[in-house]
């Protein structure tokens, strides 16, 4: 298989083997060679690989983005619609349970001032011992200071 004419130029077998890229490995290297200085040859191997239809592989990457972004949109508004069935069996279950009475709220609202009392004995107590250690600590400084 020739695939260069005499003047040196490449053959329609050598664009062939290039395009298609069922050239050996010495047969590529012989013609990317010559393509890198003949503008000739480089211009006829462009005007090769234009005819290759590239749009097949377009329409099928076209297909298979959309088939995805198809499953992705359903599995997104199933995410949704469940999470809204959630939200509402939950909210039904807790105005059902009387979570959401007047009743509950007195005992929330007893519940939580019941909580600050105790915080606020605790922050007197802490307050109280606080106190005592200082006075102490002071005992022992103006002891300290009358050793000296």
């Amino acid at each position: 298989m020739m695939i260069f004419h005499k003047n040196g130029h490449i053959t329609a077998e050598g664009f062939f083997l290039l395009v298609t890229e069922k050239a050996d490995e010495m047969q590529r290297l012989e013609l990317s060679e010559h393509l890198s200085f003949c503008d000739e040859c480089l211009e006829q191997y462009l005007k090769e690989i234009e005819k290759i239809t590239l749009l097949e592989t377009e329409e099928s990457i076209a297909k298979r983005v959309i088939r995805q972004v198809k499953h992705k949109t359903a599995f997104f508004v199933q995410k949704r619609f469940g999470t809204a069935i959630v939200a509402a069996c939950i909210s039904m279950l807790l105005w059902t349970s009387g979570a959401f009475s007047y009743e509950m709220i007195v005992w929330q609202t007893d519940t939580v001032e019941r909580l600050e009392e105790g915080m606020e004995k605790i922050r007197w107590q802490n307050q109280n011992k606080l106190h005592d250690v200082s006075w102490k600590y002071q005992q022992i400084f103006d002891k300290l200071d009358k050793m000296r």
